[in-house]
């Protein structure tokens, strides 16, 4: 039987056939450095459309509060402006408690894809991480916007003795401790706002927490305190009907809904301090995403009935942009958060 020919057994100039000359190596590096660039640029706008996709499913609103009240209020009036912008189901969900740590650690936990939102608080961004250290809105949570202001107002009963903001400063400083003063609850907004006017007045005043605003409100409108601090929204219909007396505005500039009432720095106290409310997303959303979502927000409430809706109860528009509600956030928590530090309001 005639011997198989060695298939190995060429020619030497036939070896260099099994290797690539510099001149092929290099068309075979063209073409790999082709391929991968067209893969990454593949994928590049494979992942550019799914994000200009968004939304493509139903959004949820996480509400750290009870329905009914002026968060759950913003609330649903986003999830209008987000349904008509975006085209897609928009859900308000109510879970309240733990001083709003409850809603923030379920978005905290959330795919940051932008579909699970928070209707967030300066007093949840700054003052709840420190009564219940489970939670951290700054480590967190990825700041959409501030949507609206929320002054404080304090008001007195009718038949106090002073019903202006000299007279209320001089008698406290008269009688330290005599003037008690309503606020919702111990280490709230509105009670440390409280403990600062008095630091910026040079008074003393006799601070009394309550579980809510209505039973404030009560007390005052019974002559059982001589004034409350709240927000505009809830003192706004007292104030309409003659039934208890303005002294002034905490924020910077007046309030909308109420433009008669004069600030406290107008009336000679340096002196601004303004609760907001705003949305927040899962930290690593998508900067693109986040931005996305203030700006549907922001174009909704162009709308003047949209906005008249909100200055009627008591809060004034502002729409700013996830770096303004970040570097604002920072700035409470280390204010307003270090001043909570100081009542032992510590839960864990």
């Amino acid at each position: 039987m005639p011997a198989r020919p060695n298939q190995f057994a060429r020619r030497g100039r036939d070896s260099a056939d099994f290797f690539y000359s510099p001149l092929q190596m290099n068309s075979v590096f063209r073409l790999l450095s082709g391929c991968v660039a067209g893969a990454l640029s593949l994928t590049f706008a494979v992942a550019v459309q799914a994000q200009a996709a968004f939304p493509n499913k139903t959004i949820t609103i996480i509400v750290p509060y009870t329905a009914g009240g002026t968060t759950d209020l913003l609330a649903r009036s986003v999830a209008d402006v987000l349904r008509a912008q975006g085209g897609q189901t928009v859900v308000v969900d109510n879970k309240p408690g733990a001083g709003g740590s409850i809603a923030g650690k379920m978005v905290v936990n959330a795919n940051p894809d932008g579909y699970t939102l928070l209707m967030t608080s300066s007093g949840i961004n700054s003052v709840t991480p420190v009564v219940y250290k489970d939670f951290n809105a700054l480590d967190g949570l990825a700041q959409v916007s501030v949507l609206v202001d929320v002054p404080f107002v304090v008001s007195v009963h009718k038949k106090f003795a002073a019903q202006n903001l000299k007279d209320f400063v001089a008698y406290a400083k008269k009688k330290p401790d005599d003037i008690r003063i309503g606020n919702a609850s111990k280490g709230s907004h509105g009670h440390l706002t409280q403990l600062l006017f008095d630091k910026a007045a040079g008074v003393q005043l006799l601070s009394v927490p309550y579980k809510g605003s209505v039973p404030s409100l009560n007390d005052l409108l019974g002559g059982h305190i001589e004034a409350t601090i709240d927000n505009v929204g809830v003192i706004k219909p007292y104030i309409d009907t003659d039934k208890l007396t303005a002294l002034f505005v905490t924020s910077k500039n007046r309030s909308p809904a109420l433009p008669q009432v004069p600030t406290a720095t107008e009336l000679g106290v340096p002196f601004d301090s303004t609760a907001w409310f705003g949305l927040a997303a899962p930290r690593n959303t998508p900067p693109a995403i986040v931005k996305q979502i203030r700006d549907m927000v922001a174009k909704g409430f162009e709308d003047k009935a949209q906005q008249d809706k909100l200055v009627q109860a008591g809060l004034t528009p502002v729409f700013g942009t996830p770096a303004e509600a970040t570097a604002r956030t920072k700035a409470e928590s280390a204010s307003l958060g270090k001043l909570a530090e100081t009542l032992s309001l510590s839960q864990n």
